[in-house]
């Protein structure tokens, strides 16, 4: 019987992550854990198993398997609370009763099956479902901001640059179109008459619908969905001649438009979204890094350190991290979680009674409405 203190020191010493490599599974790093397919159903789909170091779990979110080293050792090699137990006091060096009879037998990891065909949508779909004036953001956008005259005509270009849409229950539909122009899905989320997203309102994917539908046709064991970037489809749009453009990267769909609409697309940059802080890595900026672009990641203000870590493991020599428009011209009354977004549209709002000429200056640089606010420079009426 093997005791309880040497129970204890196989679970300290027991990683899911080494048991996992020691057995030959291939894992991919995302984020903070790593995935992989499901050894435990016949898993097409990379990302719905995921091991998580920091809880020392692995869980399969499609079987719904879950457990630690011990638990998956038990499942897959097929043995005993005390043969597990044996197997890790080998691997780790730890003593264990009866451990002297025990062979550790060679895994034989289970046959992986040739990836899915990634899910490709019909453009119909992104066409049929173009946005109105009457949808509550895009309502919005369009009243709720001061923007110049130019910078309005703008918004509307990039509403249909974008292929801003719509549901029919007025929820704003964010599509995710590659460089080759392919419907990958489409992020369907709700948002309120003051622009904020609607927090009691989880985000809904067209995948996922057509997937639960059977009635569509989509089935999730016949093709994978693969996410891109929101903007993807813009990557070489906007270029002049030779001229090589910052892609300028934001966490969300929203701010992506807002600040392509502030600056505009053409002036030397395109404005993408990576749809959340996780999001970047090699993978999803691809594209851009084959075309060797210089890339600019505007960070929420609550994940710099994060974006900042991330830029670092990307190991791309022309990736920069902006913090200036949520430290530097930042406010309290933005909110901590607040993205440049906020910042810009705060700015634009405080500027709608200064001259059309100073207001714009203020966009190009936002130092001139520090500085007015710090002398306490009022407009003549």
């Amino acid at each position: 019987m093997i005791d309880d203190f040497t129970i204890q020191r196989i679970k300290d010493a027991a990683n899911i992550v080494d048991v996992m490599e020691e057995l030959g599974f291939d894992l991919k790093k995302k984020g903070n854990a790593y995935e992989c397919l499901c050894p435990f159903h016949d898993d097409r789909h990379i990302g719905s198993f995921k091991v998580s170091p920091t809880k020392n779990m692995a869980t399969c979110f499609s079987c719904g398997w879950s457990g630690g080293p011990i638990d998956f050792l038990m499942e897959h090699e097929h043995l005993s609370y005390p043969d597990a137990l044996r197997w890790l006091g080998k691997k780790y060096g730890i003593e264990v009763e009866g451990s002297e009879n025990f062979t550790v037998k060679p895994s034989v990891p289970r046959p992986q099956l040739p990836p899915l065909p990634m899910l490709v949508l019909p453009q119909w779909m992104v066409d049929a479902r173009q946005t109105s004036p009457n949808a509550p953001l895009v309502n919005w956008l369009i009243t709720g901001i001061a923007w110049d005259d130019c910078q309005l005509q703008r918004l509307f270009d990039y509403l249909i640059d974008y292929h801003v849409g719509e549901s029919k229950d007025g929820r704003t539909i964010w599509w995710q179109i590659d460089e080759q122009q392919r419907v990958r899905t489409g992020k369907l989320m709700k948002y309120k008459p003051d622009g904020h997203r609607d927090k009691d309102s989880n985000p809904t994917w067209i995948h996922s619908m057509l997937y639960q539908d059977p009635r569509t046709g989509y089935s999730a064991d016949q093709t994978e969905m693969k996410q891109t970037l929101f903007g993807m489809h813009l990557l070489d749009k906007y270029r002049r001649g030779r001229q090589v453009q910052d892609v300028c990267i934001v966490e969300s769909e929203k701010t992506a438009l807002l600040m392509a609409t502030a600056y505009g697309n053409h002036a030397g940059q395109v404005w993408m979204a990576c749809g959340g802080k996780n999001n970047i890595n090699p993978d999803k900026l691809k594209p851009i890094i084959d075309q060797g672009r210089p890339i600019r990641l505007y960070p929420d203000r609550d994940a710099i350190g994060q974006w900042q870590l991330a830029a670092e493991r990307l190991k791309y020599k022309k990736v920069v991290v902006d913090t200036s428009l949520v430290t530097r011209y930042w406010k309290e009354e933005d909110g901590q979680k607040a993205d440049c977004g906020d910042v810009i549209v705060r700015i634009t709002n405080e500027s709608k009674h200064l001259p059309k000429p100073l207001s714009r200056l203020i966009m190009e640089n936002p130092r001139l409405r520090v500085l007015i606010d710090k002398l306490k420079l009022q407009p003549k009426q």
